[in-house]
């Protein structure tokens, strides 16, 4: 096997890696892996003379779905986070105001016992 198609390869094994990452919310592998995929496809490219056109398409579009894979995954993610964050913030604001709500009346009751 041409060796820029088994580099290919690898990189292609790592992003299967990235998946398992971000499952995991591991960003220091899952930023790890993305640099080491970088470094394995510009060898690839670089080596890439000889190699069969054909066959180093078929790797690169396997790649570049899973790149798309992980990018659509990544987006769920950061839309889920986003969302419990803002229902935390909404949960912040209600408790916040039902604090003020028991103030105001123990307040009260104890203007009321006093006077």
């Amino acid at each position: 096997m041409h060796e820029s198609l088994s580099l290919l390869d690898a990189a292609l094994e790592l992003t299967r890696q990235e998946d398992a990452a971000l499952a995991a919310e591991d960003e220091e592998r899952l930023e790890e892996l993305c640099e080491e995929r970088a470094k394995l496809m510009a060898r690839a490219w670089e080596k890439r003379d000889g190699c069969d056109a054909a066959q180093l398409l078929s790797r690169l579009e396997a790649i570049q779905n899973a790149q798309n894979a992980l990018t659509n995954k990544a987006a769920s993610t950061s839309d889920a986070l986003r969302q419990t964050l803002q229902q935390s913030r909404e949960q912040g604001n209600r408790l916040s105001g039902y604090h003020k709500v028991v103030a105001r009346q123990q307040h009260s009751l104890l203007l009321q016992t006093r006077g």
